[in-house]
């Protein structure tokens, strides 16, 4: 009789373990978000804050700076930076190709990090105030990129 009393404690509290073990996963499935959740300001595009009057560009940070202020060179990198998407994780960049500073009618500065891709691959453009954040740029804004680099001052 008191080996079936050992055996029943025995029973009954390996079963409370085990119960409590899976309820506790149950509960932890129910109250963690879905992985596969999308949210909209994953896949945002960059802003940008006003009217451009001129793009000042260079490839050392503050020598040897090339200043853009035709109408069609402005377009070409207003479409660089509107059309580039924020990708998801963690960021750990080298220096930049070049350093783009974005003036605006109001005098107020916009500046960006920029790492040129290979002809007809994607490049990676940054904000300088928040380097956690990288952004892509399409290959065909890469190829047009390559082309204004050649103009850009050393």
């Amino acid at each position: 009789m008191r080996k079936n009393i050992v055996t029943i404690i025995t029973v009954f509290l390996g079963s409370s373990f085990l119960f409590g073990c899976q309820s506790e996963d149950i509960i932890e499935l129910e109250t963690k978000k879905p992985t596969t959740e999308i949210r909209v300001e994953d896949y945002s595009n960059l802003i940008l804050d006003g009217e451009i009057t001129k793009i000042i560009v260079s490839k050392t940070k503050g020598v040897h700076a090339t200043v853009f202020e035709k109408d069609e060179v402005i377009e070409t990198f207003k479409r660089l930076i509107s059309g580039a998407v924020k990708e998801n994780g963690i960021v750990n960049m080298a220096n930049p190709e070049l350093y783009i500073d974005v003036v605006y009618e109001n005098e107020d500065k916009q500046s960006f990090y920029l790492w040129i891709g290979e002809k007809g691959q994607k490049s990676t453009l940054m904000k300088t105030d928040d380097t956690h954040t990288i952004y892509t740029i399409s290959e065909e804004m890469t190829d047009m990129v390559i082309e204004l680099d050649e103009s850009i001052d050393n």
